[in-house]
């Protein structure tokens, strides 16, 4: 069954604690450098379920960037085992902890008999540190709703012991592709859909909106950082319910969003103009030589990844944020640099 906007809005209000607000932050604070990554890792069309090379690769690449927070989407069960237990093998790795929940069932590239009989797909969060899982409501994850082409989408978080500083809490998720980019018009068996307003962004709108509200309050008391595929450009009103500048109602920066880079690199698409520099970022998904063309989401390159933290209690530079290309997804990685204040 399908969830209108405001249904899903108001689930999350219920699972939602009233929040302590913090006190003002104290004189003669102390920064702590924290190192986050996340990566869509394409496991089962892309990967084809392998559980060798592209597995090693990011295995490699986590490690060599160093780091402490990790996001990662789309994975078989059975890769997500594999490189859970490789990067664990690697030095100031073995006490890897995980939070991991399982978006779609019965995916024919990642049936294991013993590992994965399920055909399970994930994503989660793993961590250098040790983490506790943070329950939304019954359950260890928080369901995203529109459960449009059977895509279960989650939000899961972590409260992660990061040494000498702060607990930080760690989500991470993967939002729906808006309707508007992959050029369908309906839901099937929702006609009540044509009345909200924001129709033919629904999915993606209603999901931002509903992890914004649940974990917006949450900063206010402690550190509070989201990792995920957003399937989101930065400048269109999804996203609004995140930043914290131009024009945003949120409490977030990206971490790439202060990058020099992007001032004056001003982008226009049909459904607005990426003119703020604050709201911008290399591109995640494509491939090289492609175009830098919104117009043409499927053949060009485009930022949908993303690592925003809460500007209380972290610092974002201009040095914060960058990617790393892989041969192995059709996604970059994404890794954030920043100053955890404590």
């Amino acid at each position: 069954m399908r969830i209108a906007v405001t249904a899903v809005v108001a689930a999350a209000a219920l699972l939602l604690a009233t929040p302590t607000v913090a006190a003002a932050e104290p004189a003669g604070h102390t920064e702590r450098r924290i190192r986050m990554l996340d990566f869509n890792f394409a496991g089962n069309g892309f990967n084809g379920g392998s559980t060798g090379a592209p597995v090693d690769d990011t295995v490699t690449k986590i490690h060599e960037q160093g780091a402490e927070i990790i996001g990662l989407n789309e994975m078989c069960y059975t890769q997500w085992v594999a490189l859970r237990d490789r990067l664990k093998a690697k030095p100031g790795y073995g006490g890897l902890t995980e939070q991991v929940v399982v978006t779609n069932h019965n995916i024919p590239n990642c049936y294991d008999a013993e590992v994965n009989p399920g055909g399970w797909y994930v994503m989660g969060l793993l961590s250098k540190h040790p983490s506790d899982r943070v329950m939304f409501g019954e359950t260890p994850y928080l369901d995203l709703g529109y459960h449009y082409r059977q895509r279960f989408r989650k939000l899961v978080c972590g409260d992660v012991h990061v040494p000498r500083a702060a607990v930080v809490r760690a989500c991470v998720t993967h939002t729906e592709v808006p309707l508007v980019i992959i050029d369908e018009k309906s839901f099937p068996d929702d006609p009540g859909i044509t009345g909200d307003p924001y129709y033919g962004r629904s999915i993606n709108y209603a999901q931002s909106k509903l992890i914004a509200d649940t974990i917006t309050p949450m900063a206010a008391r402690m550190p509070v950082a989201l990792l995920g595929d957003l399937n989101e450009l930065p400048f269109l009103p999804s996203l609004t319910h995140f930043y914290a500048k131009c024009g945003g109602t949120g409490v977030f920066d990206e971490v790439d969003g202060a990058d020099p880079r992007w001032r004056g690199n001003i982008r226009r698409w049909h459904l607005g103009t990426e003119a703020c520099p604050h709201r911008q970022g290399e591109w995640t998904m494509g491939a090289e030589g492609l175009p830098d063309d919104y117009d043409r989401p499927y053949q060009s390159n485009r930022k949908i990844d993303y690592i925003f933290v809460d500007r209380r209690h972290f610092k974002v530079d201009s040095r914060s944020g960058w990617v790393v290309s892989t041969p192995y997804s059709d996604h970059r990685i994404v890794v954030g640099d920043v100053a955890l204040r404590h």
